[in-house]
């Protein structure tokens, strides 16, 4: 048996998520085009026949503005001190500051560099980053990819499989993530959120599950009852998440209902409510409350 631990590190909205979940061949990591979409760290983990991957997928590098902000930046120093191998993860440009700290962090480690979103840029582009960014650190290799298309997604997958030592399986061959189902599915409305709202919103919105329950229903069918509450900020946030006569909550919920149901394979009823509660991203009671983080 061989194994691996991998971490996918990189600045915000680079990817990561997208790249992860297409390693995998599983959604682990919810997506939206808006920075610090993932909070915790994420395992996903990649079975095949005698090996298995366990990739930690983090939070995108950031400069903390509040006590949440610090946690994810914990979250990715940590993910960094615990891995085999890491993942770092850029666009088609020059490497900037972030990235020239992530590096020089990095002397020692095995790396491989993944240029993502090679669909959207010229390729002088692509080859201008290459040569920057391989002037700059001995990288075990540098591979182009468009992981949201799925190109060189098999090239990256191929050399960490080729990285894999001799080791135990550290989960079930039939596991892809360690996330618990209620995790999943207080993401699953989280992502919607992120989807469907303003820019000033979605970072002060958590995701707090109160109720998940398996019954039958009269006819003798599974049905899952999940109630969430939706953490958000202010007043007036929590009048535009519910949106006018109630049609915006009643979207994003419709949208979470559907995931769920693929994801548990059975009808869901979701009832979401909004509530308020004032700087909780700079609470360290409110954050452990929340199930974010443990102290």
């Amino acid at each position: 048996m061989k194994t691996a631990f991998i971490t996918v590190c990189g600045r915000a909205n680079v990817g990561k998520s997208t790249l992860m979940n297409a390693l995998i061949g599983e959604k682990v990591s919810i997506i939206s085009d808006k920075p610090q979409t993932t909070r915790n760290k994420i395992t996903g983990i990649y079975n095949a026949p005698d090996v298995q991957l366990v990739f930690i997928d983090t939070p995108g590098v950031l400069v903390p503005k509040n006590k949440l902000g610090e946690h994810m930046l914990k979250e990715v120093n940590e993910a960094l001190d615990e891995v085999d191998i890491i993942l770092l993860v850029a666009e088609c440009r020059k490497p900037g500051m972030q990235e020239h700290n992530l590096l020089e962090r990095f002397k020692g480690q095995t790396v491989i560099l993944v240029l993502n979103k090679v669909d959207k840029v010229p390729k002088k582009d692509v080859a201008e980053a290459i040569m920057a960014y391989s002037q700059i650190f001995d990288f075990r290799s540098i591979i182009p990819t468009s992981a949201l298309r799925n190109d060189g997604v098999k090239i990256v997958l191929d050399e960490l499989l080729a990285l894999a030592e001799e080791g135990p399986a550290y989960y079930p061959e039939d596991t892809y993530t360690s996330q618990t189902v209620r995790q999943m599915v207080s993401e699953i409305v989280r992502e919607k959120i992120l989807r469907n709202m303003y820019d000033e919103i979605p970072h002060g919105i958590a995701v707090e599950p109160i109720i998940f329950k398996e019954r039958e229903n009269k006819n003798g069918e599974p049905v899952t009852d999940v109630i969430m509450n939706i953490i958000c900020e202010r007043e007036t946030h929590k009048g535009m998440i519910i949106g006018k006569n109630g049609q915006m909550l009643k979207k994003m919920a419709s949208q979470a209902r559907q995931d769920m149901e693929k994801l548990l394979d059975t009808k869901v009823y979701l009832e979401c409510h909004v509530k308020v509660k004032e700087n909780w991203r700079d609470s360290e009671k409110l954050i452990t409350e929340l199930g974010l983080y443990d102290e």
